[in-house]
């Protein structure tokens, strides 16, 4: 289990592995994480989306949106694509979280390692989880000089 670093900075969550996944009809998986809010500040989940080739989901809106109060968790269930190999590792899989928090939009990244067990289940562990303000990246654009 991690859980973010910079208590100051953003909000403090845990995500963890709720379940072993389950295989879906349509040959998915179906994966559960437990969310921590552990910040003193409500937390408003909005989106969730895994982006790596070989432990993919498509970004999806959360309706309704969880609503996390300090020390409140949820138990998040996404449908994940992944045919790999037994022993398989998958290295730098990412559960990205768009969420609300203090009234602003936040990113959380949890990043994951994945090992196909003997029966191709993917088991993810949660290795590390940082947070970022949208936007924080964006270039400003300056007024031109004044004349003299």
């Amino acid at each position: 289990m991690a859980g973010s670093t910079d208590h100051a900075l953003g909000p403090q969550v845990v995500v963890e592995s709720a379940c072993p996944c389950m295989v879906t009809t349509d040959g998915q998986w179906l994966c559960t994480w437990r969310i921590h809010n552990h910040s003193q500040d409500p937390l408003q989940l909005l989106a969730a989306a895994l982006p790596h080739s070989r432990f993919r989901g498509e970004e999806q809106e959360l309706s309704p949106t969880p609503r996390l109060l300090a020390g409140e968790s949820t138990r998040l269930a996404l449908a994940v694509a992944c045919s790999e190999a037994a022993g398989t590792v998958v290295e730098n899989a990412f559960l990205i979280l768009r969420v609300l928090w203090r009234e602003q939009p936040w990113r959380i990244f949890a990043r994951l390692r994945v090992v196909c067990n003997q029966d191709r289940v993917p088991e993810n562990s949660t290795e590390v989880i940082t947070t970022q303000p949208v936007g924080f990246s964006s270039a400003r654009v300056s007024e031109p000089p004044r004349p003299a």
